[in-house]
């Protein structure tokens, strides 16, 4: 509908390039994690519910981004308009469509 792609599963993702960078988007807890991540390559987490008992622990500083709104595609669509920028047609399309998820 908005010109997007279908991407490839994260198991080929990671498959393909191990070292992959990883940003964990609409949960931050290990149980629920796709199994094909190596924790050691999440570089970031956009969530908006509560740290519980199995959040992430990493060694190293990473993106955080949890607010208490009402989804992560409010905090993404807010950070393009902080930083005065507007999402592309696709973008904002898969944002909203990530409502229905």
């Amino acid at each position: 509908e908005f010109g997007v792609t279908l991407p490839p599963k994260i198991e080929d993702v990671v498959e393909e390039n191990p070292n992959a960078k990883i940003c964990l988007v609409d949960h931050q807890q290990t149980t629920q994690m796709n199994h094909a991540i190596n924790p050691d390559q999440v570089v970031g987490c956009i969530d908006h519910h509560a740290l519980q008992n199995k959040t992430i622990v990493t060694d190293r500083p990473i993106y955080i981004d949890i607010r208490p709104w009402g989804s992560m595609s409010t905090i993404i669509a807010h950070t393009f308009l902080t930083h005065n920028r507007r999402p592309s047609i696709s973008v904002a399309g898969m944002l909203l469509f990530s409502f229905f998820s």
